[in-house]
Order: C-alpha cells, then structure tokens, then sequence
C-alpha cells in the first residue's frame, strides 16, 4: 500500500467519522445516536432570517400607497432591519451548511458505493435515474441554492455595516426580490427530501429501533 493510498484512505476515515457526528451519530454505531439527524433541527433560525431579510427588502419595492405601514416600520428603518437580519441569518446558517454538508457527504458516498464509480454517479444523478440519483440531485440543488441566498444576505449585512446611512442599492433589492421565492423553493426541496423520500427518517437511533421492531 502506498503512501498515497494509506493518506486516501485515512481522510476517507476522517470524513466519514465526522460525517456521522454531524449527523448526531456515534461514528460507525446509529444505533448510540440522537433520534433523527442534526440538520433539520438547525434550519428553523436560518430560515427566518433569510426570510425577514429578503421579505422587508421585497415589500419596500411596492408603490407608496401600497406600503403596509399599519404592521410595518417607517421604510426608512427597514434597512437597519434589513442588515441585523442578514447577520443573524449567517451567523445562524453556519450549524445548518455544516451539518447540511455531512448529510451530503453521506448520500454521495451510498450512491458511490452502488454505482461504484463518481462518473456513474454524476450520470445517475444528472438524469434521475432511479430514487438514489433523484435524492443527491436534488440535495445539490438544495444546497446550491442556499449558499447562493446566505452569500447575498452576507452582502446585505455587509452593506449595513459599511453604509449605515445609505439606502440598499437597487440592484440589491432586486436580487432579494428574486432570492425570496428562491429560498421558499429551496425550503420546499428540503421538505420533498424527508417527507416523499424519507431522508434521515427512521435512520438512527430511536428512529431506527421502532423501524425494526415494526419490521
């Protein structure tokens, strides 16, 4: 065995391991693990500040007469709003990219192992073709589209903190225009993933012994 080989090896041992700790797993024993994965618990907060973000942003673009000031601040305090909600939506997006990514890494290794190789797995991912390659397309897609929406909304924050007193560019808001319904769309991926595909779902510990006490 080579050095090379030995060193692959080890930093497949590594991922793996970490994988199941972000997975709430006791690395190579689901059955010693919380009852259900770590992500979903950590893209509640992430979510709502993305939402507060990009939805003040969108409804500062409607017409005057329009505005819905009997619930809403003055517009002029919306970009304040704006720039501490893009903060918290980072600062809160980290556990759910991290624990996000470990259940990525687990996906794209099962289907590694069926398809033994990644060009088959691209191939089977690319075109759907069966359960496996629906589920890891739509994984990247998922997590394609929030790194897309926490990226602009660390700009949003960026933007506050470095203009304080200058209204949000019109680029900008258009942007948040268009990444509101894109995170809505991610959001419902996310859903589709558990509750059609049955992601994480009885998987690991509890979870995993009250499936095979039913089976």
């Amino acid at each position: 065995m080579t050095a090379t080989t030995r060193a692959a090896e080890k930093a497949e041992e590594i991922a793996s391991d970490s994988a199941d700790l972000l997975a709430g797993q006791v690395p190579g024993d689901p059955d010693k693990a919380v009852g259900h994965p770590l992500h979903p618990a950590t893209v509640h907060w992430p979510i709502a500040f993305l939402t507060a973000c990009f939805g003040l942003t969108t409804i500062t673009l409607l017409p005057a007469n329009l505005y819905p000031s009997f619930f809403l601040p003055p517009p002029s305090a919306i970009p304040s709003l704006v720039h501490y909600s893009a903060g918290a939506a980072v600062l809160s997006s980290v556990p759910a990219i991290v624990t996000g990514a470990g259940e990525a890494y687990k996906l794209a290794k099962k289907e590694y192992k069926e398809k033994g190789s990644w060009e088959a797995v691209f191939d089977n991912s690319w075109n759907m073709k069966d359960d496996g390659g629906r589920k890891l397309k739509m994984t990247v897609k998922h997590a394609s589209l929030n790194d897309v929406v926490i990226f602009l909304a660390a700009y949003n924050w960026y933007h506050g903190w470095a203009h304080p007193y200058d209204p949000i560019p019109a680029i900008v808001l258009a942007l948040n225009a268009v990444a509101f319904p894109a995170l809505l769309y991610s959001a419902m991926l996310g859903g589709r993933m558990v509750y059609e595909y049955g992601m994480g779902v009885q998987r690991q510990g509890a979870g995993k012994q009250v499936r095979e006490k039913d089976e």
